[in-house]
């Protein structure tokens, strides 16, 4: 079934704008218009390929604001000047999406100071529990320290039939270094 899924949007998102454009250079072609036709091919079959290049090369595409926009999202505040470090995210049924950051001493300090940090994790905030219904239930948040990392988990179900969102911000005890990691499963 999810073969025929793929299929499908292949043929709609790729062959048919390809379809389209060549037809279009063939009707001005056959009309006497080549000249017009490449042009005319060329105007419409190059916004598809930037479009088609954003999808593809997104993982290159993470700017600052977003990043702080993500963080804001779940109360982390980045004052002062970081870089992007790694960024990737992908997939179609188990989306995924990780990003670090390299962190001032200062960031790093305010994210530690600002929580009350335990020792293990919450297990019912765990991607694959068993102790918790995933798709119903309250918003879980959990902070904990491991041997590397100060750990932020947060668990929200969005809905029968809609994949619950987990999400997992660490910083490294040793280095500067912020890493996100969202999952939909």
């Amino acid at each position: 079934m999810d073969y025929i899924f793929y299929m499908i949007i292949f043929l709609l998102f790729f062959c048919l704008p390809c379809l389209f454009v060549y037809f279009l250079y063939w009707i001005l072609k056959k009309s006497g218009r080549k000249k017009t036709g490449i042009i005319a091919s060329i105007v419409f079959i190059l916004p598809f390929l930037l479009f088609t290049s954003y999808i593809i090369f997104d993982d290159l595409f993470l700017s600052k604001s977003e990043a702080r926009e993500i963080l804001k999202g779940h109360q982390i505040v980045l004052n002062d000047d970081f870089e992007v470090t790694f960024n990737q995210s992908g997939g179609f049924r188990d989306y995924t999406h990780k990003f670090e950051l390299s962190i001032s001493e200062k960031d790093k300090r305010t994210f530690i100071e600002g929580r009350i940090w335990d020792d293990k994790p919450d297990e019912r905030i765990q991607v694959h529990s068993q102790l918790m219904d995933r798709y119903e239930g309250d918003t879980l948040r959990a902070n904990y320290t491991n041997g590397k990392y100060y750990i932020y988990s947060m668990y929200r179900p969005n809905g029968k039939g809609i994949v619950p969102t987990f999400v997992e911000i660490s910083v490294l005890k040793d280095k500067n270094t912020l890493i996100y990691e969202e999952i939909l499963d």
